[in-house]
């Protein structure tokens, strides 16, 4: 498969890309990322995440934008976050509504879709640039190293793009940061690589838990697991390397097509959604 990275010699800059040149003090960063959390892990599901897929038609947008205005902001006309002048139905318990309702909600529900996943994704990675946590490199950064290691390994697609989302959690919450991360991706690669993003904080361990009075073989938990070789070979070669600030990471703007290429199939243009499809919901087994 021919890869969708698309390379050059640069040295990466974190953020470095088109969208990202001019700030906003009205960003509503803040608003697409919380509207995925909710849509990635559900709400009241604590340490549930893993058995959610992330479905944009289930994003929830509060009122407050982000107070963000950084480079790494990105501009309000990326996303239509509220539909104006929309019908409302008048029932005040679900079972008082009627057949025409619920058409209504599923007009509304259609025009939800119009979000751009692909932007609320990349918008997601911006928002790790503000996280170190003491680290060498912010998060942006690491992710983009780990997801550059992958790429000129000739990894695969899915497996460059679980790289560069390993730690896109993060921008949402850091505990359980794995799971949202996983979460996201779910839809979009292989049983295996959902695994390795899941738990590649157990297989870390393996590095730095003796350092920090953590057991270095949680990994071991999962070594019958048809996907172990897959998450060992992904943290061991490509995520606990990737703290080097030196290290010339491909941009985030050259990671572009592979995220616009995932994620798609949850654009307007790419869709038909039709009432099915607005209460639709996946299962995760």
């Amino acid at each position: 498969m021919e890869s969708k990275v698309t390379k050059n010699n640069e040295c990466a800059i974190p953020c470095d890309d088109a969208e990202s040149t001019d700030s906003s003090s009205d960003n509503l960063l803040g608003k697409a990322a919380a509207g995925i959390a909710v849509g990635a892990v559900g709400l009241g599901a604590a340490g549930k995440a893993d058995a959610f897929f992330w479905n944009p038609s289930r994003v929830i947008l509060p009122d407050a934008p982000a107070p963000c205005t950084g480079v790494c902001a990105p501009q309000a006309t990326e996303f239509q976050t509220i539909i104006d002048n929309e019908a409302r139905t008048r029932f005040r318990r679900m079972d008082w509504s009627t057949p025409l309702d619920w058409l209504v909600i599923a007009n509304s529900s259609s025009n939800l879709h119009k979000i751009n996943a692909h932007k609320a994704v990349i918008n997601l990675l911006r928002q790790c640039k503000r996280y170190a946590f003491g680290m060498p490199v912010n998060v942006l950064q690491h992710c983009l190293q780990t997801a550059t290691r992958a790429a000129r390994a000739n990894a695969s697609d899915e497996m460059v793009l679980a790289a560069l989302l390993h730690d896109v959690g993060i921008a949402i919450s850091y505990p359980g940061h794995a799971q949202i991360s996983a979460s996201i991706i779910r839809s979009f690669v292989s049983e295996a690589v959902y695994k390795t993003v899941l738990h590649h904080h157990e297989f870390e361990l393996a590095h730095y838990g003796h350092r920090i009075g953590e057991s270095t073989t949680m990994r071991d938990l999962y070594l019958n697991e048809p996907w172990y070789a897959t998450a060992a070979h992904f943290v061991d070669e490509w995520v606990q390397v990737s703290y080097d600030p030196n290290y010339n990471s491909y941009t985030l703007n050259e990671f572009k097509s592979l995220i616009e290429a995932t994620f798609a199939e949850h654009d307007t243009g790419t869709m038909n959604v039709t009432m099915t499809d607005c209460f639709r919901e996946q299962s995760a087994y």
